[in-house]
């Protein structure tokens, strides 16, 4: 009890709501696009990452067209204030080469990318009573570099197939001209925007590709399109723009400069929508002479760009409150942003990756106990502990301090009291993309130091103490997960029936502090958050010994709960996240081996294992408002891990004469069909020794800083190492270095 009661005083120190209909677009900047010398911009692209900007256009000097794809660098991704023009070279010539009917050098239109930003389509706006429209597809040699374009072929959207009688019945399907293109992630279906001279025909139509990506294939889809005639927004729809993968449809009017917003009730499918609204860019900029034209949306849907071909030919940026919405109350969940849920399952990932190695530094210190039955080379280190910091000198009374009570030179039963030994750990893991989350790399380093006692021949308590610092890249665009974890665990092994059926318990508290950052649109958005764990294990085990082998089957169950505490990040793309509950239940059925192969004058075993798991409780509920509209509140179930997964381990023991030991084990976790983590184990031993000394200091008051040394004395030289590191201080703030010394 008295251990207990101790160990317990050591944890206890350890924008406004806005309505449905109210506009959330904020200008952001203007920007006159003429460093090609362009005329009118009639289509806005970017490269995924924001770093590319690439405007169409057309206009005639004299009797030389000129019909370009410009391309622009961004200094600052999706920020078009940091525009720089690439120049002449980088530009795509839509003239050269181009197909039976050749481009008008004045009606060059909207354009979209094919996904993998390799096949540019772009259109050619017919004039009334012409037969001008024509949709083309441009080919890159390298993604997203339009200097390598090359035509390979068009079509005819006004034959009969395509043009089709669905707004209104026209007959005469040449007094209306194309104006607007977007085409869907698979290449199966694409999408035009026609203008009606006669205000009848104005629409969206949808086609199918039967083959993906090539025009050729197209079909239209009776049942399916948009008569935009019926509603407000005027007689002149532009360009279309489908975001929000597939569920929102938003088309410019060119004489009312408006944008309007469609949700669809089906991804990528016109047959069924809603229309959210119109916004009114001339009301957006105080500029009643615009006219627009191009429409452009950000990766992420946070900005849209918005050209105008009246005065300067400027180009809008707007910012939007949630990502491809114009409107308040109509927000919908992260769940359409990879990034943004690989972010909200890293935490919950975090949190049990942290209780499973914290319980694994404790069974594979117990493990390294029953290989070593003589109870011999069980201690590492001889810790002095030196405080300055008032907080940890008040801990003088604590068990902690029994460090202090074996003296280097002593090799008495004194030293089987307390044994101690330390764990450094390395675990990298990797989760592929799902359809939901971007793809997350981790990697953790943690160090522990734990000290034990025997109560009796086969019973034994102990606490470990760990530190560990976890890094998670999330997807492509830089968004990060650092956190530092900080866990006590209390740990006891004892027989059930005999020195071979043994129980083993694990009890742990721990501590998260994690810094985020998420790049939304080119945009850091920061947070911090803590959190606060419980964690727990029982494993029952059998021991079966036939000569040198020793077989151990063994069953266990883990629990945990990790309270994540709520957050709000900043930026104009924030969220606001309430509290989260991270439940864990696990079943493990496990046999492993250990073989022992000992020599003379060394002791050496090998060990295995082979594991199953299954993770009963793998979802947690993840709650938030967007920062600038709360009038949504969302409460998505994140679901992480798998399943079943399986566990294998190889690992060596070896005790050399010279009092040191050296215990390693390689972990492959491999989740069903989600990813996997591999970690490694490194735990150094050493019984004490008078040519050694060994020091553990803890040092400041304001920066707290600690220092590991050890010192030996090898034939008159002394070989020295040392580490250090601020504990008050996230990242790298750390040093090491080896010394080999003689003094003559």
């Amino acid at each position: 009890m008295k251990f207990l009661r101790k160990a317990i005083i050591i944890l206890i120190f350890l924008f406004p709501i806005s309505s449905s209909f109210a506009s959330t677009v904020t200008l952001v900047d203007r920007q006159i696009f003429d460093d090609g010398g362009q005329a009118f911009q009639n289509g806005i692209l970017f490269n995924p990452d924001g770093t590319k900007m690439f405007v169409s256009t057309s206009a005639s000097t004299g009797n030389a067209a000129i019909d370009f794809i410009y391309e622009y660098n961004l200094s600052t991704p999706f920020d078009i204030s940091t525009k720089t023009y690439a120049g002449d070279d980088e530009r795509c010539d839509l003239d050269v080469g181009s197909g039976q009917y050749g481009l008008n050098p004045s009606n060059v239109g909207d354009m979209a990318f094919s996904s993998d930003g390799l096949k540019i389509f772009i259109l050619n706006r017919g004039t009334n009573g012409s037969n001008d429209d024509r949709l083309y597809r441009y080919d890159l040699t390298i993604a997203y570099d339009v200097s390598t374009c090359a035509f390979v072929k068009d079509v005819d959207p006004d034959t009969d197939a395509l043009a089709g009688t669905s707004f209104g019945g026209r007959p005469d399907k040449k007094k209306y001209h194309v104006q607007g293109v977007e085409i869907n992630p698979d290449g199966t279906k694409i999408f035009l925007v026609f203008n009606d001279v006669n205000g009848e025909g104005d629409g969206v139509k949808e086609y199918n590709l039967s083959t993906p990506y090539d025009i050729a294939t197209m079909s239209l889809v009776t049942s399916a399109g948009i008569h935009l005639s019926e509603g407000a927004e005027g007689f002149n729809p532009d360009a279309i723009f489908i975001g929000l993968n597939g569920k929102r449809l938003f088309v410019t009017d060119h004489d009312k400069f408006t944008v309007t917003q469609y949700t669809l009730h089906n991804l990528y499918d016109t047959s069924s929508f809603t229309k959210d609204g119109s916004v009114s860019i001339q009301d957006l900029t105080s500029d009643n002479n615009r006219q627009t034209r191009a429409l452009g949306f950000s990766k992420s849907g946070f900005k849209m760009f918005v050209s105008d071909d009246e005065g300067d030919d400027e180009i809008f940026e707007f910012n939007l409150v949630c990502p491809f919405n114009l409107f308040g109350g109509k927000c919908d969940s992260i769940a359409e942003d990879k990034d943004r849920m690989g972010m909200a399952e890293a935490q919950i990932e975090l949190a049990n990756r942290t209780v499973k190695l914290s319980t694994n530094s404790a069974l594979n210190r117990l493990k390294w106990i029953r290989r070593n039955k003589d109870k011999q080379n069980l201690s590492n280190q001889n810790i002095k502990l030196n405080f300055s910091n008032n907080l940890l000198s008040s801990l003088k009374e604590l068990p902690i301090s029994s460090f202090k009570k074996i003296s280097s030179s002593e090799n008495s039963n004194n030293n089987k009291n307390y044994f101690y030994w330390s764990e450094g750990s390395i675990s990298l893991g990797r989760v592929g993309e799902t359809s939901l989350s971007s793809m997350k790399k981790a990697k953790t380093e943690a160090l522990t130091f734990g000290f034990d006692k025997f109560t009796d021949d086969y019973s034994l308590k102990g606490l470990a103490f760990r530190f560990g610092d976890d890094n998670v890249d999330v997807g492509s665009s830089g968004s990060r997960l650092d956190s530092n974890t900080y866990n006590i665990t209390y740990y006891s092994t004892s027989p059930v029936q005999d020195d071979t059926k043994l129980i083993d318990k694990i009890f742990g508290i721990g501590k998260i502090r994690s810094n985020l950052l998420t790049i939304v649109d080119g945009e850091r958005i920061t947070a911090d958050r803590t959190g606060n764990q419980i964690y727990g294990t029982v494993k029952l085990k059998d021991e079966f010994i036939k000569g040198k082998l020793t077989l151990i089957p063994s069953g266990q169950f883990d629990f945990a709960h990790t309270i994540l505490k709520g957050y709000q990040e900043s930026g104009n793309a924030g969220i606001i996240v309430n509290d989260q509950h991270v439940r864990t239940r696990n079943f493990r059925a496990a046999i492993a081996a250990v073989e022992d192969l000992s020599k003379k004058n060394y002791s050496f075993k090998r060990h295995g294992k082979i594991e199953y798991i299954a993770e009963l409780d793998r979802s947690s509920n993840f709650k938030y408002t967007y920062v600038n509209d709360k009038s949504v509140k969302f409460n998505d179930t994140l679901h992480t891990g798998a399943l079943h997964n399986l566990n294998a381990e190889v690992g060596v023991d070896i005790i050399f004469p010279e009092h040191y030991s050296i215990f390693i084990i390689y972990e492959r976790n491999q989740a069903f069909e989600t990813g996997h983590t591999d970690n490694l184990y490194v735990a150094l031993g050493y019984l004490p020794h008078k040519d050694t000394e060994i020091a553990f200091t803890i040092n400041g008051s304001e920066n707290l800083m600690s220092e590991f040394e050890i010192k030996k004395d090898i034939n008159g030289f002394d070989l020295i190492f040392n580490l250090n590191d601020d504990l008050t201080r996230f990242g790298d703030a750390r040093e090491a270095y080896i010394e080999l010394n003689k003094v003559f």
